[in-house]
């Protein structure tokens, strides 16, 4: 099974890495988290601030605008797409 950590234990873990007080590897060593795995932690802190560590399938808050963008156009070129063939089919009923 697979060990998660609530999102204020990362921050907490984040916090003490930037102000100092930890380094990754003394981190990683207290806790028995990996070192990649608190350094993608850091990252992301980095990225996002308090924002970080959605979690639980939801989406980081710059992921979440390109997911909705992107199917927004999957949505409009099958509009497109319908349009296009209702044209053809009004083109063939006046012949």
């Amino acid at each position: 099974m697979r060990k998660t950590y609530e999102k204020e234990f990362k921050l907490e873990i984040c916090k003490k890495i930037r102000e100092g007080k930890k380094t990754v590897t003394e981190i990683s060593k207290e806790y028995e988290i990996s070192r990649p795995i608190v350094s993608r932690w850091i990252a992301e802190y980095k990225k996002y601030g308090n924002r970080a560590f959605k979690g639980k399938g939801k989406r980081l808050p710059d992921k979440a605008e390109i997911y909705a963008l992107k199917r927004k156009i999957e949505i409009l070129e099958k509009e497109n797409e319908i349009l296009k063939k209702f044209k053809q089919f009004v083109k063939s009923q006046k012949s």
